[in-house]
């Protein structure tokens, strides 16, 4: 069955059952949600999408990388460290968390790199995940919630990300 026939085929079933429609999202998916500005403390940040990163990856730890479809012998590229395949972002990410010190000394707070869905008009694309080493060791994170924010219906980022993603809400 092609893709479109089987989206068809999905799309007269959740009709049937009396299911949200396809594409769309709940109330809820936006208005359980919130946007939170986050202080962090001053540190460095490793880009996983630099060549330099990604040469580094290779001495960091001998291949097979672990992926959803088993071991890989691949060298990494840009398009394996902005992929959907979780199994391997995850164990990148863990290699780098566990085996990195800085020039200065200090550990990193976390990974950046470019969405893989570009970036927004006057907006970087970068996402950041944190590594909150310090609740692992039992302690307060020194990170501070300086803005937290409803999600508009009409918000213009969501609008933004309805349009560029192509689902709609409610």
């Amino acid at each position: 069955m092609d893709l479109d026939a089987l989206w068809d085929q999905i799309v007269a079933e959740w009709d049937e059952a009396g299911t949200m429609k396809a594409s769309w999202r709940p109330r809820a998916f936006r208005d359980g949600r919130k946007l939170y500005t986050l202080r962090f403390p001053d540190g460095w940040w490793i880009d996983i999408t630099a060549t330099d990163t990604i040469a580094a990856l290779a001495d960091l730890h001998a291949r097979p990388w672990p992926t959803t479809e088993g071991p890989s012998d691949t060298p990494l590229t840009l398009a394996h460290l902005t992929g959907d395949d979780r199994t391997l972002t995850t164990a990148i990410a863990g290699v780098l968390r566990e085996r990195v010190t800085l020039d200065d000394g200090s550990l990193p707070m976390g990974i950046q790199f470019l969405s893989k869905h570009g970036h927004p008009r006057g907006g970087s694309g970068v996402c950041w995940a944190y590594w909150m080493r310090y609740a692992d060791n039992g302690l307060p994170e020194p990170v501070e919630v300086s803005v937290r924010s409803v999600i508009g219906e009409d918000d213009p980022d969501l609008r933004a990300a309805q349009s560029y993603c192509k689902f709609k809400s409610r």
